[in-house]
């Protein structure tokens, strides 16, 4: 008997190590709908490159993680799924923009790390910070309706500007 409870413990692991691998399989692209979003940011009335914005979901947004976007030197921008492809699950989203430079105000570099090099916000925190006034979190938000969103467009001011 002890023999066959040895035995049996090493046969049933290897049975389901490999039947491991058939289970899931591979997710391939997104498993959301995504609609096309893309739109314009002027930072103090001009058009500005290197902005980080984040899209997140708000209300009943469906969305697991919610999408990006980095904005061209003319200050366009297309949104990207947290799936890397290009678009956005319709609904409500809160956008925070980010534009990160060194102490010196020289841009960050590809491998740079903005904690390792002391960089500093250049965005007003109205606009910037996840946290905010009703007022800032109103005028940060944006409606994906189902058919998508190609216009954007936000107005928003640097940490200089008062």
């Amino acid at each position: 008997m002890r023999m066959i409870r040895r035995g049996f413990w090493p046969i049933l692991s290897a049975l389901v190590l490999c039947l491991l691998p058939g289970c899931g399989g591979t997710v391939k692209g997104a498993v959301e709908k995504v609609v096309p979003a893309s739109g314009s940011i002027k930072l103090d009335g001009s058009p500005a490159g290197g902005i980080r914005i984040r899209l997140t979901p708000i209300n009943e947004t469906k969305s697991v993680g919610g999408a990006w976007a980095v904005t061209k030197d003319d200050g366009t921008f297309t949104v990207m799924h947290w799936s890397n492809k290009e678009g956005i699950t319709p609904g409500s989203y809160f956008i925070t923009f980010s534009k990160m430079v060194k102490p010196d105000g020289s841009p960050l570099g590809d491998k740079d790390s903005p904690m390792m090099v002391n960089a500093k916000e250049t965005i007003a925190p109205k606009w910037s910070s996840p946290d905010g006034d009703k007022m800032s979190a109103i005028m940060r938000r944006v409606d994906i309706p189902d058919s998508g969103k190609k216009d954007i467009e936000f107005k928003i001011s640097s940490s200089q500007k008062k």
